[in-house]
């Protein structure tokens, strides 16, 4: 089984695990990795980056670009990324930052820009965690057995649904207003959201509406209503949630990444195995400081990727961390990288 690595700089490839230093494969230049995604319903793996979206089709061999519209919008590194890409059975979709929601219907060739989606009543609330004038659009998800029902999470915006394909929007920043990383469906009204919260001196910049408390979230009526499920833990700083074989994971810190440049902070991991009524913190080899950024199942093990991923002042001290659960409930380191990791994938 082939396990990629995306890190803050570009895309790496292992063959087994464990393995050792300097082992794993730089296979795709493509700078920040923001998202590793397969399907099912449709042929490849899809990357998205800090400079495009890409597919392979062979493995992670050879890369095509996808032609993502980026590049003529202001950002804070002077032109946009993809933050987030997702394919259903009928279309690509691909988010940015800025943000702006892209759909193609010819597998990649050409793409139009959802416009429903720039037309949400709260976008002149919305913000980034860098740039106070300029958000990104982080998560983009289908809901299992509505494949026309797209589920959209801006950093920092709330969360927004669609139920044609991203033509119109429901504006739903009002049931959560913090910095969304990830949403995972469960079922048609069983959903996930996985939060952090803005670290701007808001006050002196003038606003004030995006301050969330961070924390792991919960809907049960397909996202017209949130719950926090995580207990109210300090570690409300959260990346990923993951789900697996009747347990739910998640890592957290107890402040946002402006505190991580110089490591003013601690992390914890999470397990839960009645859905979020108890959770039990666990040890693992990243603490006191390394943030659990990703999961995935590699040849039935739960596996999952650790660092200090989109720091604002980017360390060159830190090294990415590959971890796998035993069966004892142990963790243990399997593999490193040069880079710090924010996706892992299997194929």
């Amino acid at each position: 089984m082939t396990l990629l690595i995306g890190t803050d700089d570009g895309l790496y490839r292992v063959g087994d695990l464990p393995f050792e230093r300097g082992d794993a494969d730089a296979v795709l230049d493509c700078g920040v990795v923001t998202a590793v995604k397969t399907w099912d319903h449709t042929e490849g793996v899809f990357v998205a980056s800090s400079t495009g979206a890409y597919r392979s089709t062979d493995g992670g061999d050879t890369w095509e670009d996808l032609g993502v519209p980026i590049g003529d919008r202001f950002w804070h590194a002077g032109e946009s990324e993809v933050w987030a890409i997702l394919a259903t059975p009928d279309a690509l979709y691909a988010g940015t930052n800025d943000p702006y929601l892209y759909r193609s219907t010819d597998d990649g060739e050409t793409w139009r820009e959802c416009k429903g989606f720039r037309e949400l009543p709260s976008r002149g609330h919305w913000e980034s965690p860098i740039d106070p004038h300029y958000a990104r659009l982080r998560a983009l998800e289908t809901v299992p057995g509505r494949p026309d029902q797209l589920v959209a999470g801006v950093e920092a915006g709330g969360i927004h649904v669609s139920r044609d394909g991203g033509q119109t929007w429901v504006d739903r920043r009002d049931t959560i207003v913090d910095d969304v990383h990830q949403i995972l469906p469960i079922s048609e009204d069983v959903w996930l959201a996985a939060t952090g919260y803005l670290d701007h001196d808001l006050e002196n910049l003038g606003l004030g509406h995006a301050v969330g408390e961070g924390g792991l979230w919960r809907t049960v009526d397909g996202g017209d209503s949130w719950g926090r499920i995580d207990g109210g833990t300090d570690f409300s700083y959260i990346r990923r949630v993951f789900v697996h074989d009747g347990r739910v994971f998640f890592g957290g810190g107890e402040e946002a990444p402006p505190a991580w440049v110089n490591d003013d902070h601690e992390v914890a991991l999470f397990e839960s195995t009645n859905f979020g009524r108890d959770w039990e913190r666990v040890p693992y080899p990243g603490e006191p400081h390394e943030v659990v950024e990703t999961w995935e199942v590699y040849d039935g093990d739960v596996v999952c990727g650790s660092s200090l991923f989109d720091v604002p002042d980017a360390r060159d001290d830190v090294e990415g961390r590959i971890m796998r659960r035993t069966d004892d409930g142990e963790y243990e380191t399997v593999g490193r990288v040069a880079a710090n990791v924010s996706r892992i994938e299997g194929l």
